[in-house]
C-alpha cells in the first residue's frame, strides 16, 4: 500500500485575523481536554494511505483506571482519533460519568476521579489524505477564497508555484479555513498551492440539547453509517434561562454533544463525514 509523508504540517490555524469563530475559543476548565478535540484532532497525522475514504470505524473494549483519585490517561495504539466512549463494566466505587470522571481526546483515554472502568472505545484508524495543487490569487491586494472539494479538514498548505512579487507567508498573506473548505490568500499573494486535507463533506445540522434539572447530557450526533466528528456547535434558539456558554455548559468531543447545569438550546452543528 502506497504512504507518503507530510514534511511540514502547520498546526491549529490559518485563519486570517479579521476571521474569528467561537469554536476556537480557549477553554479553561476541565473540559480543555475534550470539548474541542475534533477541530485540530487529526493535525498530528503524519502518515497515511492514499485511499479516498476512511476505513470503517473499529470498536475495542479498554480498561482504564484512575487510582487514588488520580488522572491518568491511555493511548489507543493506530487510531487517529476516538469517535466514542462509553461504560461497559465498571469496577470502581466512584461514579464514571463522560466529561466529568471519563472522557477522551485525539486517540487518548482519560478518567479522573476514582473512576475505573472497562470502557467501550469506537476510533477511526490512521486516516486517508489526499494532496492536489489549487490555485488561489488576490488581485489588487485584496482577500479571496478558493473552495477545495472534498476537503473535509486540512492538514497543511505549501506553495508550489508563486506567481506573484507581494509575498506569501502561512498564516500571514495565505492559509486554510476549515469552517467552510476553503483556501484563502491575502495582500496580493498569488500562487499554486499544495494542499493536504482529509478527505470528506461537511454539513450542518441543528439539533436539541437539554439539560434538565441542571444534569449533564450528553447526545451524540450519528449519521450511520458513516462516521461523523463535529467541529463547531453554536446556540441557534436558547429555551432555557440558564446561560449557554461553550466550554462551559455545552461543547463537543467528536460526535458526542454535551450540556450541563440547565443549559437547553437548538445548537447549529457544523460537522463532517468521512
Amino acid at each position: 500500500m502506497a504512504t507518503f509523508q507530510i514534511k511540514t504540517v502547520s498546526t491549529f490555524s490559518s485563519l486570517p485575523e479579521q476571521i474569528t469563530d467561537a469554536a476556537l475559543s480557549p477553554y479553561k476548565t476541565r473540559q480543555d481536554k475534550m470539548n474541542n478535540a475534533v477541530f485540530i484532532a487529526l493535525f498530528s497525522i503524519l502518515t497515511a494511505t492514499q485511499a479516498c475514504c476512511f476505513d470503517p470505524d473499529v470498536c475495542d473494549v479498554i480498561r482504564v483506571e484512575s487510582w487514588s483519585e488520580k488522572y491518568a490517561k491511555k493511548v489507543v495504539e493506530d487510531a487517529s482519533y476516538v469517535l466514542n466512549m462509553t461504560v461497559v463494566d465498571r469496577q470502581s466505587a466512584a461514579e464514571c460519568n463522560l466529561g466529568e470522571s471519563f472522557g477522551y481526546q485525539k486517540n487518548n483515554l482519560w478518567v479522573d476521579h476514582g473512576c475505573r472502568a472497562d470502557f467501550k472505545v469506537c476510533y477511526l484508524p490512521v486516516s486517508p489524505i489526499r494532496c492536489r495543487v489549487v490555485k488561489a490569487e488576490s488581485w489588487s491586494y485584496k482577500y479571496a477564497e478558493t473552495y477545495v472539494v472534498d476537503a473535509a479538514l486540512f492538514i497543511n498548505m505549501t506553495i508550489e508555484d508563486q506567481q506573484s512579487a507581494a509575498s506569501c507567508d502561512l498564516d500571514k498573506t495565505f492559509g486554510f479555513y476549515n469552517q467552510n473548505s476553503t483556501v484563502w490568500v491575502n495582500n496580493g499573494c498569488r500562487a499554486d498551492f499544495n494542499v493536504c486535507f482529509v478527505y470528506g463533506i461537511t454539513r450542518i445540522t441543528t439539533i436539541n440539547v437539554s439539560s434538565w434539572n441542571f444534569k449533564y447530557s450528553t447526545q451524540i450526533l450519528n449519521t450511520l453509517p458513516s462516521a461523523t466528528c463535529i467541529y463547531s456547535m453554536q446556540v441557534a434558539n436558547q429555551q432555557s434561562t440558564a446561560p449557554c456558554t461553550l466550554g462551559t455548559t455545552f461543547g463537543f468531543m467528536a460526535n458526542t454533544m454535551w450540556v450541563r447545569d440547565g443549559c437547553r438550546a437548538d445548537f447549529t452543528v457544523n460537522y463532517y463525514i468521512v
